[in-house]
This record gives C-alpha cells, structure tokens and sequence, in this order.
C-alpha cells in the first residue's frame, strides 16, 4: 500500500468522552436495585419476627418447619421500648393446639440482627411438622427478672442472608460492568488515536 493510500484510508471512528459517563450507568442501576432490594425485603423481615412481651405469653400461628426464638435486646411494642442486656432463668415453652410441649433446643448457630431499631439474638430453637395456633410463652419460674422481648420467625437469618448478598451481587455486577465498558471505551480510543 503507497503512503497516498494509507492517507485516503478512513479513519476509525473513535468513541467521545461521552461514553465514559454512559458507562456509569450500570454501576448506577446496581447501587439502585440495592436500594430496592433492601428497602421492599428489610421489612418483610422484620414483619415475620413475631414478638411475645414476656414474662407473658402469645399465640401465634407458625408454618412447618425450623423457627428460633431471639431474645430481642433492643425492642419496641406497641410504641413502648424495651432494653434488656441478659435475662437469667428465662425460660421459653411453646405449646401446640392441645396443650401438648414442642421440644426446645439450642439454636444450630449463634445469630444476631439488627434491623430498624430493633436488636436480637438467638436464644432459641425448635422444630414442628404440622401448621397451626401455637401459644408461646417465657418466664422466671419462681424468681423475678426484667420485661422483655422475644421473637419468633421461621428462615429469618437465611432470608436475611439471601436478601443482603442479592443487594450486594446486584452493586458488584453492576460495578464490574462499568469497569469492563470503561476499559473497552480507553481502549477503543487508544486504537483509534493511534490510527489516526
């Protein structure tokens, strides 16, 4: 090829600067989907902890399955709050529909939440194969202790889990996309400059 046909050749379209803000819209979109996650899952979450003022008792209809019991450290009911640290001697018994005693175990691991304005852990777990009204109730037995809260939910800290890592994926992919469009974009311009 002579030099008067490398000189006619058409040069190659190079992308503006433009592009570099349109690459931002990935990362934008992640960080929004985050935000709706959070905000449409979070309180469905904390919507299924049912919570038992104790000492006293609540009946309360469970699904089958594997539920804990939290003790709620930071709490509100009914527009009251609730601040515990420890409660010894509490003791939790959950009964079904015809007074008969659901066996009570200690959690399959230790978890803590804390979600909007309220702060539990786990104290608590038991398991039950059919649906219905179960009375849940705690006391001191015959000594005396604080007012306190309880909470009981089904898959809490798995859904938690799923609902935080399903924000955080959606943040990530959207960051890698940006990065990857904006490496394309520097790249391309490179190429382009150098034909030029």
């Amino acid at each position: 090829m002579t030099s008067a046909e490398g000189r006619l050749r058409p040069a190659r379209p190079r992308p503006g600067r433009i592009f570099y803000l349109v690459a931002l819209l990935p990362m934008i979109l992640g960080f929004a989907a985050m935000g709706v996650i959070l905000a449409t899952q979070l309180p469905k979450m904390k919507d299924g902890l049912q919570q038992i003022v104790v000492p006293g008792a609540r009946e309360v209809a469970l699904e089958p399955g594997t539920h804990t019991v939290f003790l709620e450290t930071r709490s509100v009911v009914e527009g009251r709050a609730y601040v515990v640290d420890e409660v010894p001697g509490l003791q939790v018994r959950v009964e079904d529909a015809e007074g008969a005693s659901v066996a009570l175990s200690d959690p399959a691991a230790s978890s803590t939440y804390s979600l909007g304005g309220r702060q539990g852990r786990s104290i608590g777990a038991f398991r039950i194969e059919q649906a219905g009204i179960y009375r849940v109730s705690a006391d001191y037995g015959e000594g005396g202790g604080p007012q306190a809260v309880i909470a009981v939910g089904r898959d809490f800290i798995g859904g938690l889990l799923i609902s935080i890592f399903s924000s955080l994926g959606a943040v990530f992919a959207g960051l890698g996309l940006t990065v990857g469009l904006a490496i394309w974009i520097y790249v391309s311009r490179h190429r382009a400059r150098a034909g030029d």
